[in-house]
């Protein structure tokens, strides 16, 4: 039988420090090791012992990282007790671990003390393997795991249990573009991330953008370490005032215990404003084809009180833009007239959009669109 596995504990030193605590051992023979470790001011305790008759290589380094691999005709057989806490200061953590197996490699990162057991995993074996664990919160809460292989497995995993602060939900939340500029009635897009950055499982996840209210997400459930991602679209209209438009985005869960996570983010769309500025275009003829001529007279009114300077004008039909580097002092218009000639098949409609600075620096802008008639 082969399979993959993911354990999922309240935190689990998964067959770490049953070796040396520096340097490597290898060889081929009988095994016998235990290590016994109780720290009963810090109500911390650890117990493990492992003993075979094969093949056999340890390393290990004081900063917790190991690797061990074993074969032989007899099982390694290995078990482990870790136990954090103490049910008199009300919080009491205990995890046990046991297997037999011909075959077994592993590699482990692990970090230990009184409040925290985390590790790192990578496990091959033949053989047989069990944990168990147990959480106690008196008057609170009581969570117990168990989980057993027998056959030919290969687990990676991350584990990680200690107090009940190390283990709240935490979230992250990204938005793209964090900052951009548009027009008034263009289009604007945005991309959002929401990570669980924490070390437990969260559900019911939800994300709100102030300016088009919730967003839909890929998942409302995700493990540490995964990420939800949704969109948006809109655009801003004349009755927005032009100028910086700040937004907030928040994102919300809960683990499976009920505890809550919350992340925030900014986002800021700088509108550029179209008063001030008129636009209209006259076109000869009633229709085009691919190849003939488009006469258009183009309108440019300056309507504000301050000049405008950097004025230029485009047609998505042309090649280039129409005019540039105009300046429309206040009350002034100019008419700019272009032949045209129409490339390829005849697009649906047209854009045709007039830009510039006014004197205090603003940007202003007009766009309008022209639906086209073949012929």
């Amino acid at each position: 039988m082969k399979g993959w596995g993911l354990v999922l504990l309240l935190g689990v030193s998964i067959l770490a420090g049953s070796g040396p605590a520096g340097g490597w051992v290898s060889g081929t023979g009988e095994i016998d090791i235990s290590r016994s470790v109780v720290h009963r001011m810090a109500d911390y305790e650890r117990h493990s012992s492992m003993a075979g008759d094969g093949s056999l290589r340890i390393g290990g380094s004081s900063a917790g990282a190991s690797s061990l691999s074993y074969s032989g005709d007899v099982p390694l057989v290995g078990f482990k007790r870790i136990e954090t806490g103490s049910p008199f200061r009300g919080t009491k953590t205990s995890f046990q671990e046991a297997f037999s197996a011909t075959d077994i490699k592993r590699e482990v990162t692990t970090s230990a003390s009184s409040h925290l057991v985390a590790t790192d995993m990578n496990l091959a074996f033949n053989g047989t393997y069990v944990t168990s664990s147990n959480m106690h919160q008196a008057f609170v809460r009581d969570v117990s795991s168990h989980q057993r292989y027998t056959g030919n497995f290969e687990i990676q995993n991350t584990i990680q249990f200690g107090s009940l602060a190390d283990r709240r939900p935490a979230l992250s939340v990204t938005v793209l573009p964090q900052d951009c500029s548009a027009r008034v009635g263009g289009p604007i897009r945005r991309v959002y991330a929401v990570s669980n950055v924490g070390t437990v499982p969260v559900r019911d996840l939800y994300l709100v953008d102030s300016r088009v209210g919730p967003v839909p997400l890929s998942r409302t459930e995700l493990s540490p370490g995964e990420v939800a991602s949704g969109s948006s679209s809109f655009a801003l209209g004349e009755e927005d005032a032009p100028g910086l438009h700040k937004d907030s985005i928040v994102a919300t869960a809960v683990d499976y215990a009920g505890n809550g996570a919350e992340a925030s983010a900014s986002a800021t769309v700088d509108l550029i404003g179209w008063q001030g500025l008129n636009l209209t275009v006259e076109s000869s003829g009633g229709c085009i084809h691919p190849g003939g001529g488009l006469a258009s007279v183009y309108t440019i009114e300056n309507t504000g009180d301050l000049p405008i300077n950097n004025l230029t004008v485009t047609d998505s039909i042309a090649p280039g833009p129409v005019a540039a580097n105009l300046t429309l002092m206040p009350g002034e218009a100019v008419n700019l007239t272009a032949d045209l000639a129409v490339l390829g098949p005849s697009p649906p409609t047209r854009l045709i959009s007039a830009s510039g600075n006014r004197s205090d620096g603003e940007m202003v802008a007009r766009s309008i669109e022209v639906v086209l008639q073949p012929c």
